[in-house]
């Protein structure tokens, strides 16, 4: 795996999203936002440290990518992405929820609390990474 596997990640993330831009369905739209960031901060993730992390928590795998940018010396990105989780925790929130309660629970999302998880994928542009 190389930069294949990064650009594929991305380019998953970048569908997920624009579908969940598009689709009329608020529960389906909070799944593949969360798709999106869940794929992207994978693909962060093996393009800096070349390993592949396995889990689909959003909270815990930006947890695992701030503890390995600090390893490595990054501690002024790993700060700002803390400031990011601090900042969007209930969306975030949201999102987890929404990767199986939207798919298999009794939850429904309205349209604003699906812009929540939007702008959170938003946000991941203004931290950079790499």
């Amino acid at each position: 795996m190389s930069g294949e596997y990064v650009g594929k990640l991305k380019r998953r993330a970048k569908v997920f999203l624009r579908e969940a831009i598009s689709v009329g369905d608020p529960d389906l739209a909070a799944f593949f936002a969360e798709q999106a960031m869940q794929l992207y901060v994978k693909a962060v993730y093996y393009e800096l440290f070349g390993d592949i992390i396995r889990g689909h928590r959003l909270r815990e795998l930006l947890s695992i990518l701030i503890m390995s940018l600090d390893r490595h010396g990054f501690s002024d990105i790993a700060d700002k992405l803390r400031e990011f989780i601090e900042k969007f925790r209930r969306a975030l929130v949201l999102a987890e929820e929404a990767y199986t309660m939207g798919r298999y629970g009794e939850i429904s999302y309205s349209s604003e609390e699906v812009e929540d998880i939007e702008i959170l994928d938003e946000e991941v542009e203004h931290v950079k990474l790499g």
